[in-house]
Order: structure tokens, then sequence, then C-alpha cells
């Protein structure tokens, strides 16, 4: 964990803009704070820079079709805006324990084709998500007869920091991205050529930081293709426990 401050005194000493042991001016620790924000804003489009699922929960009121999410104004859900949605389930009312049912994601194709877009029912069985901004909305479908609490999954953004005093937390691997990165940035405002090592340590920072989100999803098997009795066998050309 390191300061925003000591990330860019380090980035800018990488590139030989300052010397070790050289106190940052006002100036130059504004610039640097103003590219590494750059920098983490444009991270935070790039899914496999995010590192945490997050989960957050709301209550779907009632009639109500389309909620939005964000930190800017009074949105429905105060919460950071995401990318993407991972998934998005509701919670069956009354249960004990609480029984989430996912919900099926609509496109922007399959939302426009959506003839009756007013159609209500007990419970919404699918959403359509746009990442607009400064706030997401989220439009359920049909839009439910009842209050139902809805449970968002997504990737966490990386929080952009607005202060030299903010740490800068991340998982491990992630403060070599941070500043290697921020290096490259910071060669041209300053004037300095890209240093023949940094490329390359960058970029390597960048992937060892980015291998542990890129998680293979689970196969699945077609509930048609098992069966009961075993599975099938391809030496005997037969499902196992039939004859």
């Amino acid at each position: 964990m390191a300061t925003v401050q000591s990330i860019i005194t380090d980035a800018l000493t990488e590139i030989g803009a300052y010397s070790v042991g050289e106190a940052l001016s006002a100036a130059d620790a504004a610039l640097g704070l103003r590219r590494l924000q750059h920098q983490l804003d444009s991270w935070n489009a790039d899914n496999l820079t995010l590192a945490t699922l997050r989960r957050e929960t709301f209550t779907l009121l009632s009639g109500t079709s389309t909620v939005t999410i964000g930190q800017s104004g009074t949105p429905t859900i105060t919460a950071p805006r995401p990318l993407l949605l991972q998934a998005v389930n509701y919670v069956v009312v009354g249960s004990s324990p609480a029984v989430e049912v996912p919900m099926g994601a609509m496109d922007e194709d399959s939302y426009a084709a959506q003839a009756i877009k007013a159609l209500t029912s007990t419970y919404p069985t699918q959403y359509f998500y746009t990442p607009s901004t400064p706030n997401g909305s989220i439009f359920f479908w049909p839009t439910p007869s009842q209050n139902v609490s809805i449970a968002l999954y997504y990737e966490d953004p990386i929080t952009v920091p607005v202060a030299l005093t903010t740490d800068l937390v991340g998982p491990p691997g992630y403060q070599d991205a941070f500043m290697y990165q921020l290096a490259i940035r910071l060669c041209t405002p300053f004037g300095r050529a890209i240093p023949e090592a940094l490329p390359s340590l960058a970029a390597e920072a960048f992937a060892k930081m980015k291998r542990p989100n890129n998680a293979p999803g689970l196969l699945g098997v077609d509930a048609a293709l098992s069966s009961a009795g075993g599975g099938y066998n391809i030496l005997s050309d037969g499902f196992a426990g039939y004859s």
C-alpha cells in the first residue's frame, strides 16, 4: 500500500525527472495526480483490471420498472456505477433463508423488441442495463406488482483518488502496475525519453496484475446430456449404469 504522492514520486524518479529523495513541487504533484486519475479511469473500462466482485442489494418498489445506479445527484442506488452487470437476481418474497433467482439479461435488440414494456407480474424476470453517465440505468421486465429485493453482482471499480495523501490499495501485483504505468504516462509532459527497460517492466506488471482476474468460466453440462445412472463411457459407447 502506498500513497498517491509516493507513487507519483517513484514514477518520476523512474524516468529520471527527479532524483532519489528530492521533494515534489506542488505543480508537478498536481500534474501527476491528474495523470494517475486518467490512468485509473481508463482501467475501470477494462474488466480484467477489476479484482473485486461487488454485491449490491436494494428494494425494487411495486410499480417501478427503471432505477438508476451511481454516485451523482440522487440515484436510486448510491454505489459505484458498474461498467456491466455480471448477474442480477431477485429474492423470493418471504423466503427464509433468502432464495435468489437469476434474471435474464436483455441486450439492446431484445429490449427494443419487447413489445409490451409496461407488462406487470409478481416478479421481474429480465433486465436491461445501460452504463450511461453519470449514473447507469436498469430496466426491469415485467414491472413487479409487489416490493421485491434485488441483488446486483458486478466488478467493483477502482476508486479514483482525489488527494495526494490517499492510500492507493489493490491486491498483490497492483502497486508495480500503478507506478510503472504512470511512469510511461509522465514521460511526455516531463520531456523525458521512455527508459529502455520501462515498457517491458510496465507490460509485465500490467499482465501480472490482470492475470488473476482472468478466471475461466465454469463448464456446464446440459441436463439432457446427463443421466441419473452415470456418465457416458467413450470406450463402450454407452452410459454407465445402462445395458
